[in-house]
C-alpha cells in the first residue's frame, strides 16, 4: 500500500511523532487505465520463486488475468481482486518452468473500452556474470536517453543478468563534452555510465561523434579534424582508464554523415587518424574501432584502405544488418573484408567487431518479424558470428526506443520499455534467447561445423577452454534454416542434456547410439560432443497449418520405421514410441519396413497467433526424442483471401479475381452462400455457390472461387473488396490493392537503339500507373516491360530524361541514374512477420569504368551483395531526344527460387535519379535524388508495397 500522511508541525522538527495522533488514507495509484505492475526487476525471476506482479486498475474491481507458455498455450489464470482505494491488485502466478512467459489482463481502458494489456515475463538461470568472467564477445548497444539517471543502473544488471559482458553507449556526444568551443566539459551522465561500466564488471565501448556546431557539425576542414582529435583525446583522460574502448563515428558510411564529407572515406580517415591520434596520446590502452560502417560495403572499405586507415585502428567494426531476411550468410561479408584487409595490411587481420546488428519486431508495415522470429535471429545470428570468428558482437538493442508497433526504430530491444501495457521493462523472447547463448557458450570458441547433407541443416560445434568453468566441454548448436521443422537423429554414446532456445533443460537417452529431435529455426544446444547429425524420418509431428481459436489442434505422430538414415538398410524390428504433447499421449508402433501414425488432440486456445506443439518421445522404452511442430491460431473460423490471376489466350487477356475462402474448424464444413466483390469502380457477386456441393469448404481445407474482371488496364492498382456470405449468416472479409500485371512471354532485343520483340506486350506507362518520389516528372518519366523466357527475366525500359549521369562503377548504381527491379517469392511482403523474407534488389545501368551491369543489394541467405554473374544489361543514350532506353536480362538461376515454374511472384520497377551534386565518389547509398516507380517498395524496402505479377504464356 502507498500511504500518504500529513500533520501540522512534523516539518523538520527533531521533536517525536506519535503517529497515533494521525489520520492516515491510502493514495490511490495515479492511472486511469489497467497495466501490469512490475514488481521484480525486469519481469525476470529465479528458478524455484513465485512469478508475481502488481495490478493497477482505475475502473475494474475485479481483473480477470491469464499466463501464456512461449508455445502459445495458457498455463495459469484467474482474478486479481483491485482495492478501490489503492486501484491496486495482486497477480500470483506460483512457480513455474524455465521459460517465456507472458501475463495478460482484461480490464477497461480510460474511454471505457475493453483491452487487454499484455507484458512478457521470464524463468531464467540468469547469463554468466561479467565480473567473473574474461570473454567479452557479448554485447548489446544501450542508449543513455532509454534508462535516464536511476534507471541506468537498473538497466544494466538486466544487461548483466544475459551475460553481456560489453555494453556500447551513446552518453559523450562532441557538443555535449566541448562547449563552448575550446572548454571541455564531462557531464554527469558521461561519468555515470562511465562509473557503472567498473561496478558491473562490464567492458564499455563509448561512441565518439556526432557533429559539433562549432566547426561546422560534420567534420570537413582541418581545424575541424584536429578538435575532433582533442575531444576523442579529452574524452579517453576524463574516463581515467574506465572506458576499454572508443569507436570512432557511427554509421559514416550510412545515415550520419552529410554535407561536403557526405560518406566520403578520404574525409573519414583524416577523422580517424586525428582521432587515434588524440586517444593514443591520453591513453594508449584504450582500443581504437575504426569504419562502424552500415553493412559492408567492400567499396568504400578499399578507398578507406588505400588511405591508411588500417594504420589507424585497433579494430574494424561493422553493422551487417541482414533484417527482415536470415542471419545466416553474413559470413560472406566478413571473408570479402578479411580478403581486403589482407591485401592491404601485408597479409594481416584486425579484429572485426559487429557493433550493430539486430531484428525489429515491428508489425508487418513496419518490416519486422515477429516476436519469435526475433528471438530466432539473436540466437542464430550469435552463432554465425562466433563461428566467422568476429571478436565482438553487440546486438542492438537492450530497450526498444518507443511504443509504436509498426515503428521499426521502436522494436528492435531485448526489452519492451514502460508503456502502456507495463509500467517496468519486461522482457521479449528474445532477451532469453540472448542470455541461452551467453550461457552455454561464453569463453567457447568455435571448432568447425559437422556434415548434416543439408545445407540448411547447422550444427556448430564449440570448445570451452580447459581452464574455464566449462573445464574444456563441447557443445554442439543445432538448427535448420529451412522453414520447416526437420527431423534428424544426433549420434552420441550416452546421455545428452538438450538446451532450447529460452534456457529449458531436458536429457535424452541414446537408443542404438542416437538421440532424435526436430531441428527448427531456433537452436538447442547439446551439452556433449557428437560426431554425426543427418536428416531422419523416424520420429516427427504434423499439425494443420491453421487452426481456429478454440478449437482442438489434431497433432499427427508418425513413427517411420522403414529406412531410418542415410546407410542403415532395412529395418529389422518392431519399434514402439510413445509421444507425450501437454498431458496427452499416444503410443504408435510399426512393424519393420512400416510407417504408422496416431492423432492427438490438444486445445488450441483462444489467443490468435503461433501456437507451438512439443513431444518427449519414449521409443523402444527409453526418453530419446525431443520432436515438434507447430500451427496459426486465426480469430476468426472462416478466412478469406484475395489475388489477381490472368489466363492468356492469343491477344486475349481474361483477368479474374480469385477468392480463396479457407475453413480453419478441424470438425465442420462451412457453406458459402455468395460473395461479392469489387474492383475500383466495378463490383460483382459471385452468383451459385451454394448449389450442389460448389459453396461447401471441408474442415480444414480451402475453395477458390473466380469472378472475372472486364475492361481493366494491365498494371493499373486498384482497391478491392470481398466479402463472403456464410450460411450460418456470418460474413469473412478481406481487402488488398493490386492490379492485373501480366509478364508477357517475349525475348526482347535493343537494336540500333531501339527496342524490339515486345509487340502486344502491356506497357509499364510510369506516368499513368507509377508515382513519384523526391523528383518531378519533368526530371524523368519511363515506360518499362517485363517479359521472360526459360533462360531469363527482362525488364526493358525507354526513359525521358534530360540528362543522363553515368554511375562510376556498377556499387554505384544504386544512386546513380540507373532502373531498379525489386523481386520476391510469393504475395507482396509474403514471410513478414514471421518467418522473414527472401527478396532481391537489382539495379541495372552502364557506369564509366566497369561498363553496363547490374548491382544486387539484397539479403537472401548466401548471396554476396555485389555484381550478378550472368546478367546481361544493354543501354543507349540518344541525346538529342533526350531518352536512355535499357534491356536488362537477368538469369533465373540468379534469382532463385524464382523460377518459371511457379508463374506467380511480386515486382517492383523504378527509375532513378542521382541528384547530380559532384562529390568525390557517389557510394552507392548515397546522391539517389529521387525515383519513378510502379510498386513502390524498392528504395524504401516496403516490400508490402511490392505487386504481385504472373507469366503468361
Amino acid at each position: 500500500m502507498r500511504i500518504a500522511t500529513w500533520a501540522q508541525d512534523m516539518g523538520s522538527s527533531e521533536k517525536p511523532v506519535c503517529f497515533a495522533r494521525y489520520a492516515f488514507a491510502p493514495t490511490p495509484v495515479d492511472t486511469d487505465d489497467v497495466r501490469i505492475d512490475v514488481t521484480t526487476p525486469g519481469n525476470l525471476f529465479d528458478p524455484g520463486a513465485r512469478a508475481t506482479f502488481g495490478v493497477l486498475a482505475a475502473r475494474d474491481r475485479a481483473v480477470p488475468w491469464s499466463v501464456r507458455d512461449y508455445r502459445g498455450r495458457t498455463v495459469r489464470s484467474g482474478t486479481a481482486v483491485v482495492d478501490p482505494a489503492t486501484r491496486e491488485g495482486a497477480v500470483d502466478a506460483g512457480e513455474l518452468p524455465v521459460g517465456y512467459y507472458t501475463l495478460t489482463l482484461r480490464g477497461t481502458a480510460g474511454d471505457g473500452v475493453p483491452v487487454a494489456r499484455t507484458a512478457g515475463f521470464a524463468v531464467q538461470h540468469p547469463g554468466p556474470d561479467p565480473q567473473r568472467t574474461t570473454d567479452s564477445f557479448f554485447g548489446i548497444n544501450h542508449h543513455h536517453r532509454s534508462a535516464p539517471g536511476d534507471a541506468w543502473d537498473d538497466s544494466t544488471k538486466l544487461a548483466a543478468r544475459a551475460g553481456a559482458d560489453a555494453l556500447r553507449v551513446d552518453s559523450v556526444y562532441w557538443s555535449s563534452i566541448e562547449r563552448p568551443k575550446g572548454e571541455y566539459q564531462w557531464p554527469e551522465a558521461s561519468e555515470r555510465v562511465t562509473a557503472d561500466f567498473g561496478a558491473r564488471g562490464q567492458n564499455g565501448l563509448m561512441l565518439l561523434g556526432f557533429g559539433n556546431s562549432d566547426y561546422g557539425n560534420i567534420p570537413s576542414t582541418d581545424e575541424a579534424y584536429q578538435a575532433f582529435g582533442k575531444y576523442a583525446g579529452q574524452v579517453a583522460e576524463k574516463a581515467g582508464g574506465r572506458i576499454e574502448s572508443l569507436e570512432v563515428w557511427n554509421e559514416y558510411y550510412g545515415g550520419f554523415s552529410n554535407g561536403v564529407c557526405s560518406q566520403s572515406a578520404k574525409c573519414y580517415a583524416k577523422m580517424l587518424a586525428a582521432a587515434y591520434s588524440g586517444v593514443k596520446a591520453a591513453d594508449p590502452n584504450v582500443t581504437v574501432v575504426g569504419a562502424s560502417s552500415f553493412k559492408v560495403p567492400l567499396d568504400w572499405f578499399e578507398e578507406l584502405f588505400k588511405l591508411g586507415g588500417l594504420k589507424h585502428m585497433d579494430a574494424i567494426s561493422i553493422h551487417p544488418y541482414r533484417a527482415p531476411g536470415d542471419p545466416e550468410g553474413v559470413e560472406l561479408d566478413i571473408a570479402g573484408l578479411k580478403r581486403l584487409m589482407r591485401q592491404y595490411s601485408h597479409g594481416r587481420e584486425l579484429p572485426i567487431w559487429i557493433t550493430e546488428q539486430g531484428w525489429t519486431s515491428a508489425d508487418r508495415d513496419g518490416i519486422g518479424v515477429s516476436e519469435q522470429t526475433q528471438a530466432q535471429a539473436t540466437a542464430r545470428a550469435l552463432l554465425e558470428a562466433k563461428a566467422a570468428g568476429i571478436s565482438r558482437y553487440y546486438w542492438y538493442d537492450l530497450i526498444n526506443d518507443g511504443n509504436g508497433p509498426s515503428n521499426g526504430e521502436h522494436n528492435f530491444g531485448l526489452l519492451r520499455k514502460t508503456g502502456p501495457e507495463a509500467n517496468g521493462l519486461n522482457p521479449k523472447p528474445a532477451y532469453l534467447a540472448y542470455s541461452t547463448v551467453a550461457r552455454e557458450l561464453t569463453e567457447a570458441q568455435f571448432t568447425g561445423r559437422l556434415r548434416t547433407g543439408e545445407c540448411d541443416l547447422y550444427a556448430y560445434t564449440f570448445r570451452s577452454a580447459s581452464g574455464s568453468p566449462g573445464g574444456g566441454a563441447v557443445t554442439t548448436a543445432l538448427w535448420s534454416g529451412d522453414r520447416s521443422g526437420t527431423p534428424v537423429r544426433v549420434r552420441t554414446g550416452k546421455p545428452v542434456t538438450v538446451v532450447d532456445m529460452l534456457g529449458a533443460e531436458r536429457v535424452l537417452e541414446p537408443v542404438d547410439g542416437w538421440v532424435h529431435l526436430t531441428a527448427t529455426g531456433a537452436p538447442v544446444y547439446l551439452r556433449a560432443a557428437v560426431d554425426k547429425v543427418e536428416e531422419t524420418p523416424l520420429l516427427s509431428l504434423s499439425a494443420p497449418k491453421d487452426i481456429a481459436a478454440g478449437a482442438e489442434v489434431p497433432v499427427t505422430a508418425t513413427l517411420d520405421n522403414r529406412a531410418t538414415g542415410h546407410g542403415d538398410g532395412a529395418p529389422t524390428r518392431r519399434r514402439t514410441a510413445v509421444f507425450e504433447i501437454e498431458g496427452e499421449r499416444v503410443t504408435v508402433s510399426a512393424a519393420p519396413g512400416r510407417r504408422a501414425s496416431a492423432v492427438l488432440k490438444v486445445p488450441a486456445g483462444d489467443m490468435p497467433g503461433s501456437r507451438g506443439l512439443a513431444a518427449a518421445v519414449t521409443l523402444d522404452g527409453k526418453r530419446a526424442g525431443a520432436v515438434a511442430t507447430g500451427t496459426r491460431v486465426t480469430a476468426e473460423p472462416v478466412t478469406v483471401d484475395v489475388s489477381p490471376e490472368m489466363s492468356v489466350k492469343g491477344a486475349t487477356r481474361t483477368d479474374r479475381l480469385a477468392v480463396t475462402v479457407t475453413n480453419h474448424l478441424p470438425d465442420a464444413s462451412v457453406g458459402v452462400t455468395g460473395i461479392d466483390w469489387s474492383f475500383g469502380d466495378r463490383t460483382g457477386t459471385i452468383a451459385g455457390v451454394s448449389s450442389g456441393s460448389g459453396g461447401t469448404v471441408p474442415p480444414l481445407a480451402t475453395r477458390t472461387f473466380r469472378a472475372t474482371v472486364d475492361g481493366a488496364c494491365a498494371y493499373a492498382v486498384r482497391p478491392v473488396e470481398v466479402t463472403a456470405r456464410l450460411a450460418d449468416g456470418r460474413t469473412a472479409h478481406d481487402s488488398d490493392s493490386f492490379g492485373f500485371s501480366p509478364i508477357a512471354r517475349a525475348t526482347p532485343h535493343l537494336v540500333d537503339g531501339r527496342l524490339t520483340g515486345l509487340e502486344n506486350v502491356p506497357k509499364v506507362d510510369l506516368s499513368e500507373v507509377g508515382s513519384y518520389n523526391g523528383i518531378e516528372p519533368s526530371v524523368a518519366d519511363g515506360d518499362m516491360w517485363a517479359t521472360w523466357d526459360d533462360k531469363n527475366l527482362y525488364v526493358s525500359a525507354v526513359v525521358r530524361e534530360k540528362n543522363h549521369r553515368t554511375a562510376q562503377r556498377i556499387a554505384w548504381l544504386p544512386a546513380g541514374d540507373s532502373i531498379g527491379i525489386g523481386v520476391q517469392p510469393g504475395k507482396p511482403g509474403e514471410g513478414l512477420g514471421s518467418w522473414g523474407a527472401d527478396w532481391y534488389m537489382l539495379y541495372a545501368g552502364d557506369t564509366v569504368t566497369e561498363g553496363p551491369g547490374v548491382f544486387v543489394e539484397s539479403l537472401p541467405k548466401d548471396y554476396p551483395v555485389g555484381s550478378v554473374e550472368g546478367a546481361d544489361v544493354r543501354v543507349a543514350r540518344d541525346d538529342e531526344a533526350g531518352t536512355t532506353t535499357y534491356l536488362v536480362a537477368v538469369p533465373w538461376k540468379r534469382i532463385a527460387p524464382l523460377s518459371p515454374g511457379d508463374p506467380s511472384f511480386s515486382l517492383t520497377l523504378t527509375v532513378n535519379k542521382n541528384d547530380g551534386v559532384e562529390r568525390e565518389n557517389n557510394y552507392r547509398s548515397l546522391g539517389l535524388d529521387g525515383w519513378q516507380t510502379w510498386g513502390d517498395g524498392l528504395n524504401n524496402w516496403k516490400l508490402v508495397r511490392y505487386q504481385q505479377v504472373q507469366l503468361t504464356r
